[in-house]
């Protein structure tokens, strides 16, 4: 027989063998089921190899996206008053907590070691600042010339509704502040129709450098942005909770995530149970409630307030007001900064 003939023969066979092995069903499989997860699929071996990267790509997310874990759900109460007074805002700096808090305006108040706090001095009064009844809930953030900006609430109460606006002082040490001119944000309120009421002021410096602050609308809270160290501010978005969300703070955490604390009730505003619960994002917009009950009153019927939450060491302390209800189910009429902290 012609030796080429012999040849093209071979190269037939080799090339048939190749393409049988080539669809040969999966070595131990007596037919074409694919098992994943202890689950059988009946589909066509190329149908299973679709199903299967599929899975895959559920189970192996993206760099870049954030698994959702509810974190920091176990808050442990610590004895004792921090200070008396509500609202707190705090930072870290001279190795000292600096918190400015809600008192006779806004006070300033330091801790060595975050749980013993002493007075210093009142910051800001409702004198200083034209045509308002009263300052309060201060939020201070660092700046990007390493001053310390302030945005706080000024009120005045009107016969049947009120006017709360967002208004700012400047510091270069924490402790000199001048007010700076003119109304930094307002917003209507989800209550009354034409009340203005932005109240509750929390900011985040975004990685981009933009500030993002958070604040109370009545019932619901929402978001503005601004670009120049927190001057000008723009709407962003209302936030949608699913459930009343006042008194915000919000907390990046280690891996890139936001945790939202904030007040609620169990039925509507002022109705039935309370306490402080939080919510997790990855976008710092669309958040996911935890459901979990972090921290609640301490008397029948009392509230919590305002939470404040700071890293520390190998944890986190929320710092929060009480107002109490004594006898004849009355509150005593007196709110004090308590403190709770969380290994999570």
């Amino acid at each position: 027989m012609n030796l080429n003939y012999i040849f093209l023969i071979m190269i037939l066979l080799i090339f048939l063998l190749f393409i049988s092995g080539c669809v040969k069903s999966p070595t131990n499989s007596q037919d074409n089921n694919l098992d994943i997860n202890n689950e059988k699929i009946d589909l066509p071996l190329i149908e299973q190899q679709t199903e299967a990267n599929i899975i895959l790509e559920e189970i192996i997310a993206p760099k870049d996206v954030i698994v959702l874990v509810p974190k920091l759900q176990s808050w442990k109460k610590e004895d004792g008053i921090r200070i008396s007074g509500i609202s707190s805002s705090t930072i870290f700096q001279d190795n000292q907590y600096w918190m400015y808090y809600t008192g006779n305006g806004i006070e300033l108040a330091k801790s060595g070691d975050g749980l013993d706090f002493y007075y210093v001095k009142n910051i800001i009064s409702a004198k200083d600042i034209s045509d308002v009844d009263m300052v309060s809930n201060p939020s201070v953030f660092k700046t990007k010339d390493n001053k310390y900006r302030m945005i706080f609430e000024g009120s005045k109460m009107h016969p049947n509704k009120q006017t709360r606006k967002l208004y700012s002082a400047i510091s270069s040490d924490g402790m000199i502040w001048i007010i700076e001119e003119g109304v930094r944000f307002q917003d209507i309120g989800d209550g009354k129709p034409g009340e203005l009421f932005t109240s509750v002021p929390e900011i985040i410096r975004l990685d981009d450098g933009r500030l993002r602050m958070y604040y109370t609308r009545g019932i619901t809270s929402a978001t503005a942005l601004s670009d120049d160290d927190g001057l000008i501010w723009v709407k962003e978005t209302n936030l949608d909770l699913g459930k009343i969300a006042i008194d915000l703070d919000i907390v990046k955490l280690d891996n890139n995530s936001y945790k939202l604390f904030f007040t609620t009730f169990a039925d509507e505003f002022g109705v039935g149970e309370q306490w402080i619960t939080s919510a997790s994002s990855n976008d710092g917009i669309n958040f996911v409630l935890d459901k979990t009950k972090l921290v609640e009153p301490s008397t029948h019927g009392g509230l919590v307030t305002d939470p404040d939450v700071i890293k520390v060491g190998n944890g986190y302390r929320m710092y929060y007001g009480e107002f109490k209800k004594g006898q004849n189910e009355v509150y005593d009429g007196e709110s004090n900064i308590l403190s709770a902290f969380c290994i999570d």
